[in-house]
């Protein structure tokens, strides 16, 4: 339909031009020569207009700091991130000077701002999520341009634009799991760094590298590598945060994900390559209840399992996580293979 109206346009503009110029054109002519238009016009619009697009769509969004950017990519990464959790890792002692780069990007559509004025609720700080600049920004900075950007771009940013109406039990945990990086970058020492990626961060490593469909299944909330400061050794571990009102066979269903990926040794696709040793699976569940039923399970299948010695997962609940920290060794329930 854009084809035929504009071969229109073009051929009545290319007829007026004849006529202005004094050229004795027959419009039967002008009119033949429709399908040599419509040709020039098909490449036009099928090869050069979508680049033109994308290049005119790359410079649609208004100006920002190197530092409004770095809040945009935290919260590409977390999806949801309050403001507190912001100025934490920015390192920021000053919140007036973060509230003042939050409202102008706000004000310019790179963020969305969650904020109740009602009471008790209005002494949480505000939380953020990407809003449409954001998202086309990016669409460019993080996903990158290359050999899969088209497939980046589809897959990788279209989830973006329904984070304005996510259910609260999504937006709580992506808020948590901030709260949990946290702990972990706290961590960090004289001896030791920690090397985290989000969920976010997985696929756009893998959707850059063209294999996202196969490692998507064994994507876990968090990726950590723990490495000394001279790069010398690493410990990874995978961490999933569990919601409270997580059925029995989904938490039974990751466990086999991850004994299945143990034994295809898929694992090595996402650790750096300077340990080759198993990761640890880390589970945060929401009550003492659930952490029970799922030892006993883990336990039973580890047992029953072939190639299983190297595999240990760790169960501890948020609660403890947060109150005692998971740097606290008591909080944690280590379960192995115990049939050698």
């Amino acid at each position: 339909m854009r084809c035929t109206v504009c071969v229109c346009v073009l051929l009545i503009l290319l007829y007026n031009c004849c006529c202005l110029l004094s050229v004795s054109v027959p419009v039967y002519i002008v009119f033949v020569s429709a399908p040599y238009f419509l040709s020039v016009l098909y490449i036009f619009s099928g090869i050069l207009l979508p680049n033109l697009f994308l290049y005119m769509n790359f410079k649609d969004y208004p100006d920002i700091t190197e530092k409004q950017q770095e809040i945009v990519r935290l919260v590409f990464r977390f999806r949801f991130i309050n403001r507190k959790q912001i100025q934490k890792i920015l390192g920021h002692k000053d919140s007036h000077r973060i509230n003042a780069w939050l409202k102008d990007l706000v004000e310019k559509k790179f963020l969305g701002r969650i904020y109740s004025h009602k009471l008790l609720e209005n002494t949480k700080p505000a939380i953020y999520y990407l809003q449409n600049n954001g998202v086309l920004w990016a669409k460019y900075n993080e996903l990158g341009e290359g050999e899969h950007f088209d497939d980046c771009a589809s897959k990788g940013i279209k989830k973006y634009y329904a984070d304005k109406t996510a259910s609260q039990i999504f937006i709580d945990h992506s808020v948590a799991m901030c709260n949990l990086y946290l702990q972990f970058k706290e961590q960090e020492g004289d001896k030791w760094d920690y090397q985290c990626q989000t969920r976010s961060d997985l696929s756009t490593q893998f959707l850059r590298d063209g294999d996202y469909n196969e490692r998507r299944p064994y994507f876990p909330d968090m990726f950590i590598e723990k490495l000394t400061k001279d790069w010398d050794h690493s410990t990874t571990v995978f961490v999933d945060l569990f919601p409270p009102h997580i059925p029995k066979y989904a938490l039974e269903y990751k466990v086999r994900q991850y004994i299945e990926m143990c034994d295809a040794k898929e694992w090595k696709h996402f650790i750096g390559g300077i340990d080759n040793r198993v990761p640890d699976f880390l589970f945060i569940l929401p009550s003492q209840g659930k952490l029970n039923r799922l030892a006993k399970y883990i336990q039973e299948t580890l047992d029953e399992s072939y190639d299983v010695e190297d595999v240990r997962f760790m169960l501890t609940t948020y609660k403890k996580a947060m109150e005692q920290g998971i740097a606290d060794k008591s909080i944690w329930k280590v379960l192995k293979d115990e049939s050698m």
